[in-house]
């Protein structure tokens, strides 16, 4: 064979393999899967490293994700987590195999920690190590921050410059995103634990276009509803109402099939079926859970949780909002929280923008605990109507209003249910709302107890004042009251503000109050209402059953 014939041949080989690489580049992108699959590895929790294999839950992820490609829309994930399902790793894979695959691609990994930030970037250094030779982009950069694909000779830089592709990894708190900077894609870890989650996505968002060809991940597990959980409490609400266009993914711990424990014998099952509670017979129910599945979550709670269930459930939650409840720091227990669910009812009618959920009863007693906002613009002010004779609540009011209407509104639902005792707070605007009470000449005005230093002697004063040592006794019995249960909430709104009332060091709020971003109005109406209850007689006197306005405290 001559000399030009030969170096022919050679030509048509590489031909042939660059249109075959070529060939299987067109099909990994119709499908990453593939590529990761089949070219990608990763260490396992016994050390080992083995071929990446999507999971159950990562399978779930990649159909998603595949719907929305396949309607021509930017990708944009939001995973709500149970524990070790593999979410980072998928998130990972999928960013790296575009921006290895791709010219031009900028890519961002932020975590929530230190530690976890260099265990994120290990996997896709970990992907780069184990690809072929034939796979490999030249690199220009292999640092603690980025790897960048990027031809390392800056003589043939020109010629030939790699993809000039990069992955740039930062612990949040610690990254800012320009104003120039351009982003093909992102994976944020555990948004619900960032500190200025706000502020970052904002800036990560402007800094992503529109494209088809652009990833957004944000996965966490649940982190409460305020503070530093706030922001993603917000965006997944958000998803879930349709306000965004993110596509939310809930990944309860069920899904994953290792998530089981097998049992000895049939006898062993059967004596296990025996001692379920009457919450893992209703997951059992709901969610078509097996025996093995009940028993591996009752080995996880005694093993991994310390034998809380509280905990179990925060980092492996079985629906939503118990992901959110769980997680939650709450002042009152969550159980006391969830008993109140059983009673929240719509509204029967309304006395303008009042809601009424029971009509008045000519021989029952009624507390009416009024907040007054900070001002108009700062918060809500909301009054709350609890019957004296079934601690249910009757009467609800919530909105932004100036203190003097707050009290005209106050007196209209308070004479609508039998004149009822007026428990209004008194602190800061609430002296404004007292003295228009006073003025419409109102007579039912709770009184509190008072030393007076000067006369040394007990007086009474209206209305209730906050402080360090009357909000504990407020909390308290209330709590007590949601114990017993003799208390039962009628709007959704206080309930659920509840869960976000914790105990708190910041100032002016005596150790407890609304997490950050979060309102506590109608809750402490509600307390407010049930100090109230305390001052009224058990029985309605019978001529003020016939009496029209009449003072009956």
């Amino acid at each position: 064979m001559s000399k030009s014939s030969e170096k022919s041949n050679k030509k048509k080989k590489r031909r042939s393999v660059v249109e075959s690489l070529d060939e299987i580049v067109r099909w990994w992108k119709k499908e990453p899967k593939k590529y990761i699959e089949s070219a990608l590895y990763i260490k396992t929790k016994d050390k080992k490293i083995i071929q990446l294999k999507f999971n159950t839950a990562q399978n779930l992820i990649y159909e998603r994700i595949r719907k929305v490609k396949a309607e021509g829309r930017p990708i944009r994930i939001i995973i709500l987590k149970a524990r070790q399902e593999g979410v980072s790793t998928f998130c990972e894979a999928m960013i790296f195999e575009d921006t290895v695959s791709n010219s031009n691609v900028n890519s961002l990994i932020v975590a929530h920690e230190p530690e976890s930030t260099e265990g994120i970037f290990q996997m896709s250094k970990l992907y780069y190590d184990m690809l072929s030779d034939l796979m490999k982009p030249i690199r220009r950069y292999d640092n603690k921050k980025q790897m960048v694909f990027e031809n390392p000779d800056e003589k043939t830089r020109t010629s030939d410059p790699g993809l000039r592709s990069k992955i740039v990894i930062a612990t949040a708190g610690k990254i800012k995103v320009g104003r120039g900077l351009t982003l093909q894609n992102f994976h944020g870890s555990e948004v619900a634990f960032w500190k200025n989650a706000n502020d970052l996505m904002l800036s990560v968002m402007q800094a992503i276009p529109d494209n088809p060809n652009t990833m957004v991940f944000l996965e966490s597990t649940a982190n409460g509803f305020g503070g530093d959980g706030e922001y993603f409490y917000n965006i997944v609400q958000n998803a879930l109402a349709g306000k965004n266009d993110f596509e939310l993914i809930f990944l309860p711990w069920h899904l994953m099939l290792e998530y089981s424990r097998e049992f000895t014998d049939g006898q062993e099952k059967k004596e296990f079926e025996k001692t379920l509670d009457d919450y893992e017979k209703d997951i059992q129910k709901e969610f078509n859970l097996t025996l093995e599945q009940l028993r591996w979550r009752r080995w996880a709670i005694k093993n991994k949780c310390d034998g809380n269930i509280e905990k179990f459930k925060q980092e492996y939650p079985i629906t939503i909002e118990e992901a959110f409840i769980a997680s939650a720091n709450t002042v009152i227990p969550k159980q006391y929280i969830e008993d109140q669910r059983k009673f929240i009812r719509k509204p029967i009618d309304k006395l303008d923008d009042i809601l009424i959920f029971e009509k008045p009863r000519a021989d029952h007693f009624y507390s009416l605990g009024g907040d007054p906002s900070e001002g108009v613009g700062l918060d809500d002010s909301s009054f709350t109507v609890i019957d004296k004779m079934t601690g249910r609540e009757v009467g609800f009011y919530i909105g932004q209003i100036q203190p003097d209407q707050f009290a005209q509104k106050m007196v209209k639902a308070a004479k609508h249910f039998n004149n009822s005792l007026i428990v209004p707070e008194v602190n800061g605007h609430g002296l404004a709302v007292l003295n228009e009470l006073q003025r419409t000449d109102y007579p039912n005005i709770f009184r509190r107890r008072e030393y007076d230093r000067t006369t040394k002697r007990w007086t009474r004063k209206l209305g209730w004042k906050t402080s360090k040592i009357t909000k504990p006794i407020m909390v308290d019995e209330f709590m007590a009251g949601l114990r017993e249960e003799d208390i039962g909430m009628s709007s959704a709104v206080t309930v659920n503000q509840m869960l976000t009332f914790v105990h708190t060091d910041e100032s002016g709020r005596h150790g407890m109050g609304a997490e950050s971003g979060q309102k506590d109005d109608a809750l402490i109406s509600a307390m407010l209402a049930w100090q109230g209850l305390k001052e009224l007689p058990s029985e309605m006197p019978l001529q003020s059953r016939r009496s029209g306005y009449k003072k009956i405290y």
